[in-house]
């Protein structure tokens, strides 16, 4: 991989902090918190990576406001990621939004996050080790 890594995401329960630090870990990317941190400027040959939770059914609207004002070279390379309490319905959303925006959306990954909409009852324990050790694999066979 010959230009930067970046791991944007957007997390308001912590569920997809992990998974986004899992990733930039294995691979050597930077994490970039759309709501502490500005975007960074993507260039052609760069990786981007995008995750968010699941909220009513899509993506967060921190993260949908960041992803449409980002500037992307035409035909950067993507991968979305996410965690969910029901389903994974966000990382569609987000594949479209990056499409949209004129990247290559390579592959997507989830897996299930602590429920804090349900006080927490559903996915105790989740994003698991099992889980962050899927993220990690994923991050790097989309960056082979």
């Amino acid at each position: 991989m010959a230009g930067k890594i970046y791991v944007v995401y957007a997390s308001l329960t912590g569920n997809t902090r992990k998974v986004a630090k899992a990733i930039a870990e294995a691979v050597g990317g930077t994490p970039v918190d759309v709501r502490r941190e500005p975007l960074p400027k993507a260039q052609p040959g760069d990786m981007i990576f995008v995750g968010d939770g699941v909220y009513w059914g899509r993506p967060s609207r921190p993260l949908r406001r960041a992803l449409r004002s980002w500037a992307l070279p035409k035909g950067i390379k993507a991968a979305v990621f996410g965690t969910f309490g029901g389903k994974p319905r966000q990382i569609e959303a987000l594949a479209r939004i990056l499409t949209e925006k004129g990247a290559q959306v390579v592959d997507k990954f989830s897996c299930r996050g602590r429920d804090w909409f349900l006080l927490g009852l559903l996915g105790r324990g989740r994003p698991s080790a099992e889980d962050l050790k899927a993220a990690r694999e994923f991050a790097r066979r989309v960056v082979r």
